[in-house]
Formats: structure tokens, sequence, C-alpha cells
């Protein structure tokens, strides 16, 4: 059943959601750009209060990915240059974390929702069963895909925004150069794949749609049974903007210019963490400069998705607060942009510096190798741990 947002002098808000049960575990599996680092900021933050409130956040990360990532066991970074696969043993540590927890727990990683069929199920199990409250934030899918395109131009995309639509839209469901965003954002199957690992009735679905801006922090609140300004006073330790236009073509340029040359250490720190955080967290666009303009074509496709995904998930029979039909809403975009071969001279200074902050910062080779033999020790020890509790 899909109930509307509640209009209130702030704005709209969500519905009053339910607290899951007093020993439930709250498991927010995203999806992708629906405000997800957002929320994990303030839950990371408010992680000593929490636990006075009797609410678990476990590990000391900002989220779960790691765990989530161990699921998968998908390569985190790029084949034969740097990319790795995180250990197994990641996300048996957080389920031993949750096993021990005592009142209500919650877990956030967006990676999560790309979980096949199987691994839902294994999560489920092994994250307490019965308990498992699975939370779905989602929004529309034509307005998720400038932001989807800026994620990926992080990962060492090297593709424009419209050649990267085509071919994320060329075939239903496939993407060679993006292959985990219909996994992403084939929203209807998330939500199938989820709700028949924990049932219908164990998943809550907020659309984040129309809503005021602290509808999401509000619902988490409730859930959890904490006081809402538990959440909503930490609303804004991280900037959730896009990209611009020049900002993006900046990204691109560097990423065909550097990839090839660089591992995927090395890129994590100098353009991922560096050239794109630097940008996005510091600084702020004059309120002219152009935004990603998305075709209308892309727009027809995304709410012809949008329209599908809406059906498959009323059928469902999950709880959904917010308004189902804005999914299959077609979404606007700004104007098109005339030319990027310039960019404000304030952005190119901010990545440069970032760069050469990111260079001098950069620890010595006696001090990666010291981290290295550490991490591998650690890892070790690990695998025997766990071989001798098989072999008793």
């Amino acid at each position: 059943m899909s109930i509307g947002p509640a209009a209130t002098s702030a704005g709209k808000l969500l519905p009053d959601a339910p607290a899951i049960p007093s020993g439930g575990v709250l498991l927010h599996v995203g999806v992708h750009k629906t405000g997800t680092t957002a929320i994990q900021a303030a839950l990371a933050d408010a992680r000593g209060d929490l636990t006075e409130l009797g609410v678990s956040y476990p590990g000391k990360a900002q989220a779960q990915h790691r765990a989530a990532l161990a699921i998968l066991q998908r390569t985190w970074g790029w084949n034969q240059r740097g990319g790795s696969v995180v250990d197994r043993s990641q996300f048996d540590e957080l389920a031993a974390q949750v096993a021990k927890a005592k009142g209500r727990v919650v877990i956030s990683s967006e990676f999560f929702c790309e979980a096949d069929a199987e691994k839902c199920v294994d999560v489920v199990k092994n994250l307490g069963g019965d308990r498992v409250q699975v939370l779905v934030t989602l929004r529309n899918l034509g307005r998720l895909l400038p932001s989807s395109w800026q994620q990926y131009l992080k990962y060492g995309l090297t593709k424009g925004y419209e050649p990267w639509l085509e071919d994320v839209f060329a075939k239903s469901s496939t993407s060679n150069m993006s292959p985990t965003f219909w996994r992403r954002h084939d929203h209807g199957a998330v939500l199938t794949r989820w709700a028949e690992a924990v049932g219908p009735k164990n998943v809550t679905v907020l659309i984040l749609e129309d809503v005021d801006r602290n509808a999401m922090f509000r619902s988490f609140a409730q859930l959890l049974g904490v006081p809402t300004g538990i959440f909503t006073s930490r609303m804004d330790l991280t900037s959730n903007r896009s990209m611009t236009a020049a900002e993006a073509e900046l990204l691109v340029r560097l990423n065909a210019r550097v990839k090839m040359q660089m591992q995927w250490s090395e890129y994590v720190r100098l353009v991922r963490r560096g050239v794109a955080m630097a940008l996005v967290e510091g600084r702020e666009p004059a309120v002219d400069e152009p935004r990603l303009h998305t075709p209308d074509w892309a727009l027809d496709a995304a709410m012809a998705h949008g329209l599908q995904d809406r059906a498959v998930i009323s059928a469902l029979g999950v709880n959904i607060l917010g308004d189902l039909d804005a999914l299959g809403v077609r979404a606007g975009s700004p104007p098109p942009v005339v030319g990027t071969d310039s960019i404000p001279i304030d952005a190119a200074v901010q990545a440069l510096v970032a760069v050469i902050q990111e260079a001098h910062d950069a620890p010595s080779t006696k001090e990666l190798a010291k981290a290295l033999a550490k991490q591998a020790r650690a890892g070790a020890k690990s695998r025997f741990t766990r071989k001798r509790s098989s072999a008793s």
C-alpha cells in the first residue's frame, strides 16, 4: 500500500514509520544516489548517541561498504591494476558483531542492493533471519541519471554523458560501460530480490521525491525508535551536490589522459579523493554555472523504466512510504549546455590544490611497506583463526 507524504509547515514529510522490533536489525540497502552518503555520515557521527539509546551502528567506518563488497565478491577497483576482492571475513565479522549486539542494530551500504537473489538470502540468514528488516530508499530514475554518470566518472569512466546514456539504454538491463548500473537501478528487481529473501512485510520503501530534505533522516530515527533530532541535526555533514557540466567535463578529460598510467590506489588518492571530492566539497558553483542536460529521449526511456518499476513494486506487498507514482513521472532537465571547453578558474585551482595536497601527504615507500605487511599479517591471522574454528 502506498501512502503519500503529509504536508507540514516545513514542507512535505513521509508518513510516520513504526519502529522496528526492539531486537531488530534495520538493513539499509540503498539504492545508490538516494542520499545514502548523507545518512551514513549522520549515523557514523551519532554512533555514541545511538549506543546510549540502545542502538548499534557496527564498526568504525562511515558505512558497512566493505562487508557488502565481501558478499558481492567482485573486484573493487580496476582489474589487473590494483583492484582487489574483499575477503568474506569482512562480512562474517559484521555478522558476529550483529549477533552480539543488544537492542536494535542499523546497517547501511548501498552496495547491498547489487546482491543477487542467493546472496540476499545469505545476508539475511547471517544477520539474524527473522530479526532483519530491509529498508530501501528510492528516487525517480530520470533524476538520478546525471549523478549516476558522475559516480562512474569517479571510477575512471572516460566517456561523456550522452555516450554513456546511449550505452545504458541501448539494451534492456545491460551496459558495457557501467555493468553494475542496472543491478543498482532496476528498482523493481532490487525490491523483488530482497522481498523474496526477507518477506514483503519486512521490507520498507522510502520514496524520496517531492519531500522535505529532512524526511529521510526523520524516517530513519522513527524506524530506530530514537529522537528525530539525532539525525536531522546532522544533515549537513557532507555535500550531496552534483558537479556542474564544466566540472564533470574536467574529470572526463582528466580520466582520459591519466587513467592508463595509474594504479587504482593512485587514482583513488589523487583523482577520486583529490580532484573529484575537492570540487564537490570544496567549492560552491555560481548560480549561473550550467548543469548537465539530459536529452529528451533518455528522460522518456527513464520514465518507461520507472513505470515498470512502479507496477512491480506495487504488486509486491511491501510497505511503501511516499508517492510510488513519482517513480513513473517524466523528469525535467536544465537547458542544453553550449560548449564545455572552459572551466571557472576557482574550480581549476581547487582541483590543482587537491592534487598537490594529496601528493604532499602521500606516505613514504617505507610507510606503505609497513602498512601492507601489517595488513598481510592480519589477514593471515584471520584465515588461521577461521581454519581452527572449522577444524574444531
